[in-house]
C-alpha cells in the first residue's frame, strides 16, 4: 500500500510551485533557493517518472499531468493542515495579514502596536496589494462591495493640514486619489456636484490614498479621503477636518479569511480586537 507515494515535502514544493507557475516565488514562499525548488521537482518527476512542467525561459507551465497532479495534492495537502490544526499541531502563533497598501500604511500600521503588546506572543507580517486575497494567507482585508457589508465603516469627507489651514491661498488646492473602478467614484468633481465648486481651484490626482494623505500631511493641499484611514491622524492634531457636514459615502472594507485556518487561536484573536476596533471608529 502507498509504494508509489511521493515525499511529502517533494509534493508540497510541488504544490507551491505548480500554484504560483514560477520555481522562483515558490522559493521565496518556501524559504528556499530556485535551484533548491528546480531539483525537488526534478527528482519528483524521475521518481513518478512522469514530466510535471514545461520549462521555457523565464517560465513554466503544467503539463496535463502535472495539472492532475497539482489539483489532487493540493487537495491532500489542505486536508492535513487542516487536520493538524485541529489537532492543535503546528499552532505557530504566526498571522499573515494581506490588505490594500492605504489601509495598511494608514489605519492597520498605527493600531498593529496596541495588537501586539496585548498578544505578544503573536507574529504579525503584513503584506500590501491593491488586489489583497487570501491565497497562502490567513487574512485578507479587502474593500467591500456594498457599505453594509463592511466590517470597518467609512466616509469621505474634505481633510487638510494646520500648516496649510494657517495659510492664505489665492487658489485651494484640491487633492484626491485617481480611481478605475465604476464602483467607487468618489472625486472632486462628485463632491462639487453634491456641495457646490470652489471658484479657485487647482486639482492634483494620485494613485494611492496613503500617498494622497502624506501629501495633506505636508500641507500641501485639501485631500478628499476615508474618514477611516485619517482617524488616527485627526486624533493626534497632524490633520483637521473641514465642513464635517459635507461628506459622501464610502464603502468600507470587509475581512476574509480561509476556511482552513479561520479557527486558529491567533486568527480568533486578531478577529476579536478588530470587532474592539469596529466598534472604536463608529464611536468616533
Amino acid at each position: 500500500m502507498f509504494a508509489h507515494l511521493p515525499s511529502l515535502n517533494g509534493l508540497r514544493v510541488f504544490e507551491a510551485a505548480a500554484r504560483h507557475l514560477s520555481f522562483k516565488l515558490a522559493a521565496k514562499e518556501l524559504e528556499l533557493t530556485p535551484t533548491a525548488v528546480s531539483h525537488q521537482i526534478r527528482n519528483l518527476e524521475s521518481q513518478l517518472d512522469i514530466q510535471l512542467f514545461i520549462r521555457h525561459t523565464r517560465a513554466v507551465e503544467l503539463t496535463a499531468a502535472g495539472q492532475t497532479l497539482f489539483d489532487t495534492s493540493r487537495q491532500v495537502l489542505r486536508q492535513i493542515d487542516q487536520t493538524l490544526t485541529s489537532l492543535g499541531v503546528g499552532d505557530d502563533t504566526e498571522i499573515h495579514i494581506s490588505a490594500p497598501h492605504g489601509f495598511a500604511a494608514l489605519w492597520l500600521a498605527q493600531r498593529l502596536p496596541y495588537f501586539q503588546r496585548r498578544y505578544p506572543e503573536v507574529r504579525v507580517s503584513v503584506s500590501q496589494s491593491d488586489t489583497p486575497d487570501i491565497q497562502g494567507g490567513h487574512v485578507a482585508i479587502i474593500q467591500a462591495d456594498k457599505a453594509e457589508d463592511a466590517t470597518l465603516s467609512e466616509h469621505f469627507g474634505i481633510y487638510a493640514s494646520p500648516a496649510y489651514l494657517s495659510r492664505k491661498h489665492a487658489q485651494q488646492t484640491l487633492m484626491h486619489v485617481r480611481r478605475h473602478s465604476d464602483v467607487t467614484q468618489i472625486n472632486w468633481e462628485t463632491w462639487q456636484r453634491d456641495y457646490g465648486k470652489f471658484k479657485e481651484a487647482q486639482l492634483v490626482e494620485f494613485d494611492r490614498e496613503d500617498q494622497l494623505v502624506q501629501a495633506c500631511l505636508a500641507g500641501q493641499g485639501l485631500a478628499l479621503t476615508s474618514s477611516l484611514l485619517v482617524a488616527s491622524l485627526v486624533e493626534k492634531g497632524w490633520l483637521k477636518p473641514c465642513l464635517p457636514e459635507k461628506t459622501l459615502p464610502g464603502l468600507g472594507y470587509s475581512i476574509r479569511l480561509p476556511q482552513e485556518t479561520r479557527n486558529k487561536r491567533q486568527i480568533q484573536q486578531f478577529i476579536g480586537w478588530l470587532d474592539e476596533q469596529t466598534g472604536t471608529e463608529a464611536a468616533q
